[in-house]
């Protein structure tokens, strides 16, 4: 009897051992899961904040005043403190000045105040700033690093030309990015945990930086970025987010420091990480700016018809640097916002033998006049005054083109093409054709005996054959008697023509507008307009099968899809969905 309660104290106690232990264990599992579940929750608040970020930014540089696209400088401790204002540059510019905080408030002086135009202010721009700090769910605030492409330059004095140009991968020295004519820079790159690519074409970039890890040391004065902001090796390669060296510099997107076990050999030990990053896209930027592009030309158009009752002619689609005028009957094309010219003509071709050419144009209209050789080279000795010699290799010949600004010529012993003061230009012992290319010129009919035609990167050529004997011909500018649409009542904003988007519109209307009107998708109207997605330059291309380069003569290099293209008056559903071959905008506009 005894060893049977003795047997049965044991059990109760194995029992109490067992349900202790249990108990141990399920402590244990709630306390890890609820960690897991805290660092989740932490995680989802960063992001949110993150996000939020983003949104807030990319709305500011769209609304922009004065520059819509335009982006503030970093909050920097270069004054002593993170202080939540956007501190401009007006020094030699050094790439670690576009690595900050994300401001809150409005930019310090001495910068530019975009309200009211004055380079120098007393404290805090008037021009308001995001408004708002954010902040991740351990409650630091958001760093921000943003492409030397989207801040005023202070410097010089020049803010950035910002249009869907912008966006082309082709950067080097494109012609419209900085008011001042400087070049534009690579964008950011995004990488992901290995170091590969992710992104770019990353126009900034919003970091979280989380707990300190490592030796990080956040107290006392105001800390640098790598107190905030991690890195890590894999290799001998460093990737992090605490350096900016470069216009194509590197982020990451790397693994928290939480997450990576001991048994990961991808990365070298000690490994500290907990940056959280999103960025921002050039393209994403451009889709948003030409929605308030296109709807700043819709605006535009409808306060055009409130007055005049009508919606002006189309102007020819010419490429950057051509004048927009409206063409008489013209119902698609560019937008006509130019100025018609008083002049009834603006250039004279004369030629009564292959010998004997004569343009005369007045410089006060036409930016430049080049002369290329249709067959052999052009050798050229010498040059004078406002005209300079240029090679063009042609799968033919090494063309050699002369190109004046004003007065001048390019000749050697007995060959010369000169331009006079007065605008005649003329060339001497040349035979073998060649032809006339007129920048800046606004010329719409020419004579039969010569051709009329717009080439990328062009305005206007007018060639004659070699050989030929013809008549005089007149390029005359075939007057529009519309109401020019950019008036002195300002009917676009200064930033619209200063950040040439005329150049990237294209415009359809239909006159009168009776019951002739278009489609576009279930609705129609009496105008319409596209603004068009930047240009599609890598595969899958449009339908048509190849990159497409704005500006250009050619509606092909605006509009995507078929239906786009075809030249008649139906067009795409304005909800149709964008892909990588499509990314067309159309806005409608009625009376």
């Amino acid at each position: 009897m005894v060893r049977n309660s003795r047997n049965r104290q044991s059990g109760a106690a194995l029992i109490l051992i067992a349900f202790i232990l249990g108990l141990g264990i399920t402590a244990y599992l709630i306390k890890a899961m609820n960690a897991i579940t805290l660092v989740q929750q932490q995680d989802e608040k960063t992001y949110k904040a993150l996000a939020d970020a983003k949104t807030a930014l990319i709305a500011w540089a769209v609304s922009h005043m004065y520059n819509p696209g335009e982006m503030p400088w970093p909050d920097r401790n270069t004054d002593g403190n993170f202080d939540g204002s956007s501190d401009c540059v007006t020094t030699t510019f050094q790439y670690n000045y576009l690595l900050g905080q994300l401001p809150s408030l409005p930019t310090t002086s001495p910068c530019f105040d975009p309200n009211n135009g004055l380079t120098v202010y007393s404290g805090f721009s008037s021009y308001a700033g995001l408004g708002q700090e954010f902040r991740d769910a351990q409650g630091n605030k958001l760093w921000y690093a943003v492409s030397r492409n989207l801040v005023r330059d202070n410097e010089h004095g020049e803010s950035p030309v910002i249009n869907p140009g912008i966006a082309n991968p082709s950067y080097i020295s494109p012609p419209y990015f900085r008011q001042g004519g400087t070049t534009a820079y690579p964008w950011l790159i995004v990488r992901d945990r290995n170091g590969a690519i992710i992104s770019d074409r990353v126009a900034a970039v919003l970091i979280a930086p989380g707990n300190p890890v490592g030796n990080q040391v956040r107290s006392g004065a105001a800390p640098n970025a790598n107190q905030y902001l991690d890195s890590f090796m894999i290799g001998a390669a460093t990737y992090g987010n605490a350096g900016y060296a470069t216009s194509d510099e590197d982020f990451v997107i790397g693994e928290d420091t939480l997450s990576v076990p001991e048994s990961d050999l991808t990365y070298q030990k000690p490994y500290y990480f907990n940056d959280k990053l999103v960025y921002i896209t050039i393209d994403e930027l451009v889709d948003a700016l030409q929605k308030r592009a296109g709807e700043q030309v819709k605006a535009s158009l409808k306060a055009y018809y409130a007055t005049n009752l009508y919606y002006p002619y189309a102007a020819n689609l010419d490429a950057a640097g051509g004048k927009k005028y409206c063409v008489d009957s013209q119902l698609a094309g560019g937008l006509p916002i130019d100025s018609a010219p008083t002049s009834s003509y603006l250039c004279t071709y004369s030629r009564t033998s292959a010998t004997d050419s004569v343009v005369a144009c007045g410089f006060d209209k036409v930016e430049s006049i080049a002369f290329t050789r249709a067959t052999s080279s052009f050798t050229v000795g010498a040059t004078l005054g406002q005209c300079a010699v240029s090679s063009s290799v042609t799968t033919s010949s090494d063309r050699r083109v002369c190109t004046c600004t004003g007065a001048g010529s390019c000749s050697n012993s007995t060959q010369k093409f000169e331009c006079l003061i007065d605008g005649t230009c003329t060339t001497t012992n040349i035979s073998g054709g060649g032809s006339y290319t007129i920048n800046g010129g606004i010329f719409s009919s020419t004579a039969s005996s010569c051709s009329l035609s717009c080439i990328s990167g062009k305005t206007l050529v007018v060639a004659c054959g070699s050989g030929t004997t013809v008549g005089s011909g007149t390029f005359a500018y075939n007057s529009c008697a519309d109401a020019p649409l950019n008036t002195a009542a300002s009917l676009f904003p200064p930033w619209f023509t200063a950040n040439k988007w005329q150049d990237y519109v294209y415009y359809k209307l239909t006159r009168p507008a009776a019951s002739n009107g278009f489609s576009a998708g279930d609705k129609s109207a009496s105008a319409l307009i596209v603004a068009v997605g930047s240009p599609l330059t890598s595969v899958p291309f449009a339908v048509k099968g190849s990159a497409q380069t704005q500006p250009s003569c050619n509606v092909n290099d605006y509009m995507d899809s078929a239906e786009n293209t075809n030249n008649d008056n139906v067009f795409d559903a304005t909800n149709k969905t964008k892909a990588q071959n499509y990314n067309d905008q159309i806005f409608l506009v009625t009376p």
